[in-house]
């Protein structure tokens, strides 16, 4: 029902992905971390909703995982197919660091639009705080 860096429960939204991740997991991909891609649904919704009601909220897919230097070259080779629409940090035990995405730019991967307010974006990667916890 948990990891064992997490006490709580796994999200309901992880349920969108729970096949694939087992996936993954089987083939030495230890997921930590993970969102599924919400395109427009109602801020209402038990499910992945949040904020004021009569808003959309959308995300980014997203995916946080520990693996062996062999999955990463196969990964790099896999992903360059997908620039730019795929970003990617990769970062080593020794703290070398890959990526596709601006080196300082952080980027949204949840947000909300709701009647007379601006974007509100609750969930970012910033590629900063992620070398520091890494």
């Amino acid at each position: 029902m948990c990891l064992p860096w997490n006490d709580e429960p796994l999200a309901s939204e992880t349920n969108f992905l729970k096949d694939e991740l087992e996936k993954v997991n089987r083939r030495g991909v230890l997921t930590i971390n993970s969102q599924p891609n919400i395109n427009g649904k109602p801020s209402t919704d038990p499910v992945v909703g949040w904020g004021p009601p009569g808003g959309y909220v959308f995300q980014k897919a997203y995916l946080e995982f520990f693996t062996s230097s062999e999955n990463v070259t196969a990964l790099l080779k896999v992903l360059k197919k997908y620039e730019p629409r795929v970003n990617y940090h990769i970062v080593n035990v020794h703290g070398r660091n890959m990526t596709n995405a601006h080196e300082m730019q952080p980027n949204a991967v949840t947000w909300g639009i709701f009647a007379g307010r601006e974007i509100v974006q609750p969930t970012v990667v910033d590629p900063v705080s992620f070398m520091y916890w890494k």
